[in-house]
């Protein structure tokens, strides 16, 4: 009798470990992003019961394209290559800009968009490398077992608010009253556009104008998940994911 006891018990613990399986297997894309937003610690949780990297990145880089290829199709290009040029004056002398004019010139409309395009996408993916390789490095000396996938999966899922800012350029790209846009100013959600309000292509407005508020919230997800995963302190998960952040942009800033 005991035996049999002993034998329906393994059996049901079986069937639960069957079904947390299931539970955790079957937690949807949908839910996940959905989650990011609405419940960001649930949200890495099931990033953490999946690992996975193909939906975030593609859906980045996906995004990412959408919003090129619409700028370019709708910019004034004389415009545009003549405001590339005004922009870099200060760095280039009078035949130097007549060069890069006449490079920008030899290129069409199409061409331009398509190189920019594929490079601003592919930079994507460079810099989530760059931030996993980070953490990688930073487990290896913590010793928490996290390898290159895992932290992969982290930077990819958190940094899915920028969906946002995506959202918010093409609303503004299709909103202009004209076709003379430039990208530096095209994320309406960014601390220069909202609070500032300085030259966004040069000194501390471009530095304003690359930190918006979906970074922020990227931010504030990595260390909530950090904490999830790792189990430090909410202070020391902090201290790891800003690091990065405020080194690059402290650098920056000295200089201005």
């Amino acid at each position: 009798m005991s035996d049999n006891n002993n034998q329906n018990d393994n059996n049901n613990q079986h069937k639960d470990s069957q079904n947390e399986s299931y539970q955790a297997s079957s937690t949807s894309y949908s839910t996940i992003l959905s989650n990011i937003f609405m419940a960001p610690a649930n949200a890495m949780q099931q990033v953490q019961e999946r690992y996975n990297i193909l939906f975030p990145l593609f859906s980045l880089m996906l995004a990412t394209i959408l919003v090129f290829s619409y700028y370019y199709v709708a910019v004034d290009y004389q415009w545009y290559v003549e405001h590339m040029v005004e922009i870099s004056a200060g760095e280039l002398s009078k035949s130097e800009q007549e060069q890069a004019r006449a490079a920008f010139s030899m290129m069409s409309q199409t061409t331009m968009g398509v190189i920019t395009t594929i490079t601003a996408s592919i930079g994507i993916a460079i810099v989530f490398v760059i931030q996993a390789v980070y953490f990688v490095i930073v487990s290896s000396i913590t010793n928490d077992g996290y390898q290159f996938k895992q932290w992969m999966s982290f930077v990819t899922w958190s940094s899915l608010p920028a969906l946002l800012v995506y959202l918010a350029m093409i609303v503004y790209i299709f909103s202009s009253s004209n076709d003379q846009i430039a990208f530096e100013t095209l994320n309406p959600l960014s601390l220069n556009d909202l609070f500032f309000g300085l030259d966004a292509s040069k000194g501390a407005g471009k530095m304003l104008a690359s930190l918006d508020l979906t970074k922020f919230w990227s931010m504030y997800i990595m260390i909530i998940g950090y904490q999830k995963w790792t189990s430090k302190s909410m202070s020391n998960s902090a201290i790891v994911v800003l690091i990065p952040f405020i080194g690059i942009y402290g650098i920056w800033a000295l200089l201005l």
